[in-house]
């Protein structure tokens, strides 16, 4: 039956426009999808919907997947013909810090191929959201409508390249007898079809699959050397239960690659793993996801998964945990079983080891939790922990004193799970929930005081979160009292965490407007940073980090020299700690020194001194390639231009360094996005001062359209840097120029996304809103009363009312949109309330006299316009605010 001839072809069926390829192709080639000898049929649907993901625009990635041999890659290879399209074949095999590398490239699309989905394409899926990507999957099946045709095409495609005559069917076919020129009607893709077709050509007509891959390797024994016909051929090989398989990296994948396809292989895997555990140092991740499902076998390399630094960040950890955890769970509910056929009075409430059982397996779906949020795996991270929830409801409603404890912990994790998906309104609901058990469980056991602590603070970043900053200034003004008790009488054990809490009380005073008591307690703050430093050193990175934040409240305060001072002690702890540790504390160090130029705004020689600093900092340490550490030079460089400027440098000079930013960003445009925008800007502000406004427009065109792509989580991840640089380029414009106010509105719309994410936004949204409608009135626009009004409601929902009471830009807001109503001649009435809210505005904030005066005066103005001044005049000033 199997002859040992290896032939060859002159002629392979890949075609292109206009010619024809000539090679030899082997046999088992002819099988290789990417010559496709057999040519490409059907599809129809999958390639539209192909299509429409590629027309679709942005940066994003796709995953198409299905079982071996199903045409993943002929589909991709003529998708990528006439597209460009970054396509990465059998995805799932790639280590993850490759695969997340590989999407931080600047590629437009990326087309992922691999056989599943599952939780490593999950993972990938979410880190490429943060990377500004969008994720989407096709799954590919079989087609069975179309194995009747592609069978004769292939048939054919391998007589005619083999020199073979092309099979037909007997003159008086027997009944009995299959028809050589009909598929397998077992045959499942592509790859088992065209396999059958080779034989058949050769007269070969055994439809037995191991016969056939047997067959194959006795007419090209190079085939075992390839992709999946490799795994078959081992497979096959294996079916002789004295043959043992090879166990490096490279066999034991492809050994768990053909599990899914040959029944035999999974018991031979999971016995092979079974007996020797130690085979997970060495086996990949793909490998072991694999075992995974195999229980005997993940129990044993259980351990060594979980060691293995290799797999830090990697979902196999999860996936590993997952599945035994499912293991666990089938164990405990056989054993209820079990029990309850034993002995059928038995109530189940009252069995103490499913009890126990039960808090077991809410523990181990705590631990998936953590390994899945270490691995990016969000969604199934929040999903774990929910059911961990669960499982201590029902303990803690049969024993409250037992589980309370562990049901507080719980939800305070569920809600970092809830805030890391965006749902900070169900994250609140768990945190308040957390505290008032931990209020139960410290009123039965003064030592559970402590984790009541906790929980306070937690639930205060809750409410700050959502913007209700009274409720958040509540829960951590209790938990400092509570803290300042517990560390009155350890202070050695509670004096780190006094230190947080009287941090964190800071900014919260700071967010309900009392400003002179956020000063002193942020000062209270490093003083007691610095005294858990001084008692151990191990803490001086904590008091430095520490020290950078009060200098920012410091500086948001009125308190500049104080926030020098602090920015200026960091630095020096941070130079000590990056002298002894530069691996660690380098980066920083460098982070510091930036804070300090900016501090040093009216000093252009200092500051001057800090960003050179910063750029020679950033360049050691970009040395690598590094591509963060290259986005981070070229933030520096970005932030020497301001400096420069300050410190009076040319306008070519500055080009100069901004440039290079740019150039130095362009390779990571889609990792740093919000980086690129901001350099840019600085760069259309400098052709502006050079000059050069006809390329200087062009590229401010691109960057507002740029702008405007970047995704909502890309600004809360990178920062407000390009509202600042939009909104500083705008300034550099004349206010009659549209441009101008183009660009404002768009800061405005990204300080908008970045309300409760960043402090600055809560005035730099306004402003820039109140900015705009200015800039319209300038340019005639009739948008500029909209403008105008919307600036007022903005001031009036980011601020609380005591802020706002002597707010004197807020007063501005108000005055301009008084100004718009009496040129209008609209809405005159509630044009009045707004004048005399202005007048009081202006007064509580000190505001010169002759400013208070010209409020006063937009009062006389809305009187005169009115239809009847005497009414008006007579009308109480009061209105809600």
């Amino acid at each position: 039956m199997f002859g040992s001839t290896r032939n060859t072809i002159t002629r392979s069926g890949k075609q292109q426009p206009g010619k024809m390829v000539i090679v030899d192709l082997s046999p088992g080639e002819l099988l290789d999808p990417r010559y496709e000898v057999v040519p490409f049929r059907g599809r129809a649907a999958e390639l539209r919907e192909l299509d429409r993901w590629v027309d679709g625009g942005g940066s994003s990635v796709l995953l198409l997947h299905g079982p071996a041999g199903v045409g993943k890659t002929r589909l991709a290879r003529r998708l990528a013909a006439g597209a460009p399209v970054r396509v990465v074949d059998d995805a799932d095999l790639l280590p993850w810090r490759e695969l997340h590398d590989l999407l931080r490239e600047p590629d437009t699309h990326v087309l992922l191929l691999a056989r599943t989905a599952g939780w490593w394409w999950s993972a990938a899926r979410q880190r490429a959201a943060d990377l500004g990507r969008t994720g989407a999957e096709l799954a590919l099946g079989p087609c069975p409508e179309q194995h009747a045709a592609s069978f004769a095409d292939a048939c054919d495609r391998f007589a005619d390249a083999l020199d073979l005559p092309r099979p037909t069917a007997p003159a008086a076919p027997d009944p009995a007898a299959p028809d050589p020129a009909a598929p397998d009607p077992a045959v499942a893709t592509y790859h088992d079809l065209h396999l059958s077709a080779l034989a058949v050509v050769h007269g070969v007509r055994d439809p037995d699959r191991a016969d056939l891959v047997r067959w194959l390797v006795s007419v090209d024994p190079a085939a075992t050397d390839r992709g999946r016909l490799a795994e078959d051929v081992l497979a096959v090989a294996l079916l002789d239960e004295r043959i043992e398989p090879e166990c490096t990296p490279e066999t034991l994948e492809a050994l768990l690659r053909a599990a899914d396809r040959w029944p035999h292989v999974p018991r031979r895997a999971e016995r092979l793993f079974a007996a020797r555990p130690d085979l997970a140092r060495t086996a990949t991740a793909a490998t072991l996801r694999a075992v995974a499902g195999l229980p005997a076998a993940a129990a044993a390399v259980a351990r060594d998964v979980f060691d293995d630094a290799r797999f830090h960040g990697d979902p196999l950890p999860a996936v590993l945990t997952r599945a035994l955890l499912r293991d666990r769970d089938r164990d405990r509910h056989d054993d209820r079983d079990r029990h309850r056929d034993n002995d059928p009075d038995r109530h189940p409430h009252r069995d103490r080891a499913g009890g126990a059982g039960k808090s077991e397996l809410a523990e181990l779906h705590g631990v998936l939790s953590a390994r899945a949020a270490l691995a990016a795996l969000r969604e199934e991270a929040l999903e774990a922990t929910s059911l961990e929830v669960g499982l201590y409801r029902e303990l803690t409603a049969a024993d409250p004193v037992e589980h309370r404890s562990a049901l507080a912990d719980a939800l305070g994790d569920l809600g970092l799970k809830l805030v890391a998906v965006g749902r900070d309104a169900e994250a609140v609901t768990a945190a308040e929930e957390a505290v008032e058990l931990c209020r139960l469980a410290a009123a039965e056991d003064v030592d559970y005081a402590p984790r009541l602590v906790g929980a306070l603070d937690q639930l205060s970043l809750r409410y700050a979160a959502v913007g209700r900053r009274d409720e958040a200034l509540a829960a951590v003004a209790e938990a400092a009292v509570r803290c300042r008790d517990l560390a009155g009488h350890q202070h050695a054990l509670f004096g780190l965490d006094l230190a947080k809490v009287t941090h964190h009380h800071a900014a919260r005073l700071f967010d309900a407007g009392r400003r002179e008591e956020a000063a002193r307690t942020a000062r209270l703050a490093v003083a007691r940073w610095r005294s858990v430093a001084a008692g151990d050193p191990r803490f001086e990175a904590d008091l430095a980090r520490a020290l950078l934040s009060v200098a920012a409240l410091l500086t948001s305060c009125g308190l500049p020299e104080e926030a020098v001072a602090a920015v200026e002690e960091s630095v020096a702890v941070l130079r000590r700690l990056a002298r002894a540790n530069p691996r660690d504390f380098e980066p920083e160090l460098a982070g510091a020194l930036g804070e300090l130029a900016a501090a040093h705004r009216d000093r252009p020689v200092e500051a001057a001194a800090a960003a050179d600093e910063v750029v020679l900092v950033r360049r050691r340490l970009a040395r690598g390639g590094d591509p963060d550490a290259v986005a981070r030079l070229a933030a520096a460089l970005v932030a020497r231009v301001d400096v420069a400027a300050d410190g009076g440098a040319g306008v070519l000079e500055r080009r100069s360094v901004a440039e290079a930013a740019v150039v130095l960003l362009r390779p990571s445009a889609v990792r740093h996005p919000a980086a690129v925008t901001a350099a840019r800007a600085k760069v259309v502000g400098l052709l502006l001062a050079a000059g050069r406004e006809r390329e200087a427009r062009r590229l401010a065109e691109e960057v507002l359209v740029a702008a405007g792509d970047l995704p909502h989580h890309v600004l809360v991840a990178q920062g407000p840097e390009p509202a600042r640089a939009l909104r500083a380029l705008a300034d550099e414009l004349p206010e009659t120029d549209e441009l101008a106010a183009r660009l404002v509105e768009r800061a405005a719309a990204t300080w908008r996304d970045l309300l409760g994410r960043h402090r600055a936004a809560a005035t730099a949204f306004p402003e820039a809103v109140h900015r705009a409608a200015v800039l319209r009135r300038a340019q005639d626009h009739p948008g500029a009363a909209d403008h105008a009004r919307w600036a007022v409601l903005a001031w009036q929902l980011t601020g609380a009312p005591d802020e706002l009471a002597a707010e004197a830009r807020y007063a501005d807001a108000l005055l301009f949109r008084v100004r718009l109503c009496v040129e209008g001649n609209t809405d005159l009435d509630r044009a009045l309330l707004l004048a005399h809210r202005a007048v009081e505005v202006l007064r509580a904030a000190g505001a010169p006299a002759e400013v208070c005066r010209g409020a006063t005066a937009a009062v006389d103005d809305v009187l005169r316009a009115h239809a009847d001044p005497e009414v008006a005049r007579a009308r109480p000033r009061a209105s809600s605010w």
